[in-house]
């Protein structure tokens, strides 16, 4: 048990480690997207993403998977590396970690089918903002 909290507890404190979570659940979310999705027409017609949309459209998805996925990490390595140290970084992994488990549901709407269900992803995605401005707007105002 103290060895899997440790274990725990190097990769929360490696912000190397963190965004790859990210970029993992991204690979998901499409490979769940395109093998549910049972056709690109239904990716054309009922995706929510406008990128990937343009992506199917121009047969660009490989390049397209490869640089959201290299951006995701880049984006989430620089964050967490900024807030290594500081008293927000947890809230940063927080981040992360609620926008990786909301693009692997994002994937799974296209088995579940349901608006609610569909509401409920985007109401995570809105989560993940509201909280990154908030803590910003604390910080802004807590050093400012």
């Amino acid at each position: 048990m103290h060895q899997t909290l440790q274990s725990i507890r190097s990769i929360y404190h490696n912000y190397k480690i963190i965004p790859l979570i990210l970029s993992i659940s991204v690979v998901i979310d499409y490979a769940l997207t395109f093998y549910f999705a049972g056709s690109i027409e239904n990716i054309l017609a009922y995706e929510f993403s406008p990128l990937l949309v343009f992506a199917v459209r121009n047969d660009i998805v490989l390049p397209y998977l490869a640089f959201t996925v290299a951006f995701y990490y880049l984006m989430g390595y620089t964050v967490l590396s900024l807030l290594a140290g500081e008293e927000i970084y947890p809230i940063g992994v927080l981040i992360i970690l609620l926008m990786s488990i909301t693009h692997v549901l994002g994937g799974m709407s296209w088995f579940v089918l349901k608006e609610a269900y569909s509401n409920m992803v985007f109401l995570l995605s809105m989560t993940s903002i509201l909280i990154a401005l908030s803590v910003f707007g604390y910080e802004v105002f807590r050093r400012g």
